[in-house]
């Protein structure tokens, strides 16, 4: 290599042979050349809308909604996502009680689906989790907000650039997939479609009409970003999708194979009848007519055959094998964890090991799902100000909070135990362990303090430790 390269600053040998000796590279990046070892590197850098054109997204858009429909386990894998990802309780934080009561019944008010969506489906939790369950699939949504305070969901695929063209005034090359952008990128207005009804006399609905251009300040976009120059969201299925439907086809296979098998189960022999004495063919069995059920099969047998039941081993253990890891690959799609799909995969550390690295993963789709909650709320509390709903106020005094709920404890008594460990060495408080829970420790407290004053009126105990009597016989008898 040292000769090589004295060689080549002498100039004894030519450019391109410097940046190789015996094979390795000097220089550069390895993975920037394929040797023809793999399929090369088309050096195209291009935005990611540009990655996906209109048409193509119209594809990838139609596999990722056809595939939940008709494989369980796709749509098992976007409904557990939603379970772990779009559960919230709301909590005002103004400092004032009274306030925040208030607030609290305005917002459960407006969550009610004939306040909150303006068909009157969907109430403001389902239409949260419709939202992320549309940006999973679709790739991006659009909620857009009403002056009466309702909320109309805008599936993807109705933000389009219209067949017909664009309204009068707008750019057309500031436009991407429907989106009127600026120099930096950012949305000014939305082509919004609408699809022809798909009632009983038109069944088709496939039709999509120019209907108007949304000002950005009026929709508000959920949906999954990887590049800082992305105008629309791509599904986070897209990777997993070949796999999704190969396993679906291969599954169906499987069964259709098994039932293969199960349909043609006998074989067919008969042997020579001069080697066969009368006696032997009395007591014998008549492969010339068996039954199965209630109705005889009738088999016409040459010389030579005879009749017996066949046994395949179908599915293979490879093919269950290979259908497991499959599967794992997919589900690492929405981060899920395959103990999540087969319970018994594994002991109870390998579960709550998996449990705690997929509570990282939802932690951020999380994140995003409160900060469209977040932008909803202050949207509908300035709504509710200006009809008298809520006194007038600054925003900035109207604090609150959106808490995940918690998942259920796998192993109640170590994990309590480890709470109480956690507190008593000052570790956490009592307020981070009830908000990881999903519950507040201010409500819980004052709870417990209604709690005991109405068991101190009746003159009953209020002592919950296990010295308790009352306690150490709820336990006894609940153990028996």
């Amino acid at each position: 290599m040292v000769a090589a390269n004295i060689a080549a600053a002498c100039g004894m040998i030519d450019v391109d042979s410097r940046y190789t000796a015996h094979g390795i590279n000097l220089f550069g990046y390895d993975a920037a050349s394929s040797e023809g070892k793999r399929r090369p590197a088309t050096g195209i850098l291009r935005s990611e809308d540009h990655e996906l054109p209109p048409l193509e997204r119209r594809k990838l858009l139609s596999q990722t909604r056809d595939i939940p429909r008709n494989f369980p386990t796709a749509g098992w894998m976007i409904r557990r996502h939603l379970d772990y990802v779009t559960t919230f309780n709301f909590q005002a934080k103004t400092g004032n009680s009274e306030l925040n009561k208030l607030i609290e019944r305005r917002i459960r008010e407006w969550s009610r689906r004939d306040q909150c969506d303006v068909a009157a489906r969907l109430g403001l939790m389902a239409m949260i989790r419709m939202a992320e369950c549309r940006a999973v699939v679709d790739g991006d949504c659009g909620l857009h907000l009403l002056r009466d305070g309702h909320v109309q969901g805008i599936e993807g695929d109705r933000v389009r650039t219209p067949i017909g063209g664009l309204p009068l005034g707008v750019n057309p090359e500031n436009v991407i997939h429907g989106v009127e952008i600026d120099d930096y990128g950012r949305a000014q207005q939305y082509c919004i479609t609408k699809r022809s009804k798909a009632s009983d006399f038109a069944p088709n609905g496939q039709d999509f009409v120019f209907e108007r251009m949304l000002p950005a300040s009026h929709l508000y976009l959920h949906g999954y970003f990887e590049r800082f120059d992305q105008v629309r969201g791509i599904s986070p299925l897209a990777p997993a999708l070949n796999s999704l439907i190969d396993l679906y086809e291969g599954l169906d296979l499987a069964l259709c194979r098994m039932k293969i098998h199960q349909l043609f189960a006998l074989a067919f022999y008969r042997g020579d009848p001069t080697s066969v004495t009368s006696e032997e063919r009395e007591a014998g069995q008549d492969y010339t007519q068996i039954k199965l059920g209630k109705k005889p099969i009738i088999l016409d047998l040459d010389i030579g055959d005879k009749a017996e039941f066949l046994e395949s081993k179908t599915p293979s253990s490879e093919f269950q094998s290979f259908t497991q890891l499959l599967l794992q690959l997919i589900l690492k799609a929405l981060d899920i964890p395959y103990s999540f799909f087969a319970e018994n995969f594994t002991n109870y550390s390998g579960a709550r090991q998996a449990l705690l690295q997929y509570e990282q993963s939802a932690q951020i789709k999380r994140a995003n799902v409160r900060q469209m909650l977040d932008f909803l709320t202050a949207w509908r509390l300035r709504l509710m100000m200006l009809q008298g709903l809520l006194p007038i106020m600054p925003l900035e005094q109207l604090q609150w909070e959106w808490v995940a709920v918690g998942l259920p404890w796998i192993d109640p008594l170590k994990e309590v135990q480890g709470d109480l460990a956690a507190l008593s060495g000052a570790l956490t408080s009592r307020t981070r362990l009830m908000k990881s829970r999903g519950e507040d420790f201010e409500t819980i407290a004052r709870e417990l303090s209604a709690e005991n004053q109405l068991l101190e009126s009746l003159g009953l105990p209020t002592n919950v430790s296990p010295d308790n009597a009352l306690i150490r016989e709820m336990a006894a008898h609940a153990a028996a």
